[in-house]
């Protein structure tokens, strides 16, 4: 066990408080691209301070929930009790179906986190109500479509608006 009191290697998700949001913040500024957690807001994969005030007010007004006005819920992704990215899930125009998306620290690719982070956010969908999840990526981004398959997505080869979408019930 660590000082957050979670043994090395365990995925937890954590409801994104401000103290969680200053630590997420350093995680994402230090560890990932600017375009890899935040829309095109300015070009490049630079963090500007655009890019992190968005950041920022995104995290705030997702605090609500799925019922607030955004329809959207946020999470950070802990590993062993710290931070290494964030996961999210937002309301569709369809009842019952659920959008999700996933940024994970560099320093936390490739060893499974993503796929335990996606399979308790699928929990959360499910205690929500959700019949099924949505999320889709690049068509270029091999990585993350592995991890929708691991997981049990089925994925559609690229649409008309140039993205790999996945369906999950």
């Amino acid at each position: 066990m660590n000082e957050h009191g979670a043994a090395p290697g365990d995925v937890t998700l954590a409801p994104v408080d401000e103290q969680l949001l200053a630590r997420l913040a350093v995680v994402a500024t230090t560890d990932a691209d600017a375009s890899e957690v935040t829309p095109p807001l300015t070009p490049g994969d630079a963090w500007t301070p655009e890019r992190l005030a968005w950041f920022e007010d995104y995290h705030r007004s997702r605090r609500v929930g799925l019922t607030g006005s955004e329809g959207e819920a946020t999470w950070a992704v802990l590993e062993a009790g710290a931070p290494v990215g964030s996961v999210r899930l937002k309301r569709t125009e369809e009842d019952g179906v659920l959008e999700t998306g996933i940024w994970l620290a560099r320093s936390a690719r490739g060893r499974g986190v993503g796929g335990r982070a996606m399979r308790l956010v699928r929990e959360e969908a499910r205690a929500s109500g959700a019949r099924c999840i949505r999320a889709d990526t690049s068509p270029t981004n091999g990585a993350a479509q592995a991890l929708m398959r691991a997981i049990g997505f089925a994925l559609s080869p690229e649409g008309a608006d140039g993205r790999v979408h996945g369906i999950l019930v």
